[in-house]
């Protein structure tokens, strides 16, 4: 009787050996019964490169900082996710249509940390000019990047200071050069324009470079431009400031918009850039992403490079830099029959 219950026993085990000898079989054939989960050593994040898109040419203020501090961030990854694998920042350029394609790929990219962009204050416009297809406030904002200075400059054998352009435009416009339409730069001009009662010929070129390289043609009198765009040809002495538009003024010959007698408008003149992530971002990936560019900001470096190039460093991360666009962002809903009028 025993006998005949260990045979029945060893044939329930080798019936139930079998079961799983092929299961494991099939298992072996057809792959991992289960996905690879991200978060092993392998795949910590990040695990591949990351690419940071940038809504203009390569050459403007937009894309300088963003090569800059690009390595930086790497570099701090690798610090902040010792085990990854990945981190390298790539930069895109993409211009067309105004930066509306980078946008596209920006807003369309799967929230994962492998795409970061760049905008400024000015995409606002795009809300106001035209129905928006994305809406800006629900970008992931991890940096305002930096503060921009704008100023008014003109050639070297050009007009000599602010009295000379005054004079000239009572007998007629006054040839201006700004980039990329509907940027902070032509903004800006529309603003003197309209606010400040200027009489600037506006003349809207793709990018900074095309701008800077009309004045030096002598295809236009003046150039309004930013103070890191306008530093090379200022250290050259090709170009000289006429007009500061802030409340102060730093450059021997030039004044500014409170000595002209519009302190009001200094503030609508400032603009400012972020680096932000698709909506949604994964609040692990963001807080990597926090951290390694928080370094980076304050790296002496990077941060002896961005005084060189005369950049304002924002140095303000996250939901605080969300709420700097959302002020902006009011304050352009405020002047939108003014911009409407001249960017439809």
């Amino acid at each position: 009787m025993t006998h005949k219950k260990d045979l029945k026993t060893n044939l329930v085990s080798r019936r139930n050996f079998l079961k799983t000898s092929g299961l494991i079989a099939g298992a072996a054939s057809l792959g991992p019964l289960f996905p690879v989960r991200r978060g092993f050593a392998k795949d910590i994040y990040p695990a591949e490169k990351i690419t940071l898109i940038v809504p203009a040419k390569a050459g403007g203020g937009r894309d300088l900082f963003a090569r800059a501090i690009a390595p930086y961030i790497s570099k701090y990854l690798k610090e902040v996710s010792p085990q990854a694998k990945g981190g390298v920042i790539q930069v895109k350029n993409d211009s067309a249509g105004g930066g509306r394609k980078a946008y596209g790929m920006l807003f369309n990219a799967k929230p994962d940390g492998y795409t970061l962009g760049v905008t400024e204050t000015s995409a606002i416009t795009d809300s106001i000019i035209v129905k928006p297809e994305y809406d800006f406030n629900n970008l992931t904002f991890l940096l305002l990047s930096f503060y921009s200075t704008k100023m008014i400059v003109a050639h070297k054998k050009g007009f000599g200071n602010w009295n000379e352009v005054a004079a000239a435009m009572k007998k007629g416009p006054v040839k201006m050069s700004v980039s990329t339409f509907a940027g902070s730069n032509h903004i800006a001009a529309i603003i003197m324009n309209e606010k400040a009662k200027m009489n600037f010929k506006i003349i809207v070129f793709p990018g900074t470079a095309e701008s800077e390289n009309a004045l030096i043609r002598g295809d236009t009198s003046l150039s309004l431009l930013t103070e890191n765009a306008a530093s090379g040809l200022l250290e050259a002495g090709e170009v000289k400031v006429i007009l500061e538009l802030t409340n102060g003024t730093n450059y021997p010959g030039a004044v500014s918009l409170k000595e002209i007698g519009f302190p009001e408008i200094a503030r609508s003149m400032n603009n400012s850039q972020y680096i932000v992530a698709p909506p949604n971002l994964p609040d692990e990936q963001r807080e990597i992403l926090l951290e390694a560019i928080k370094r980076a900001c304050n790296d002496k470096e990077f941060e002896a490079w961005a005084k060189k190039f005369k950049l304002n460093l924002g140095k303000t991360y996250g939901a605080d830099a969300a709420k700097l666009y959302q002020g902006f962002a009011k304050y352009y809903e405020e002047i939108a029959p003014i911009l409407i009028k001249h960017l439809k």
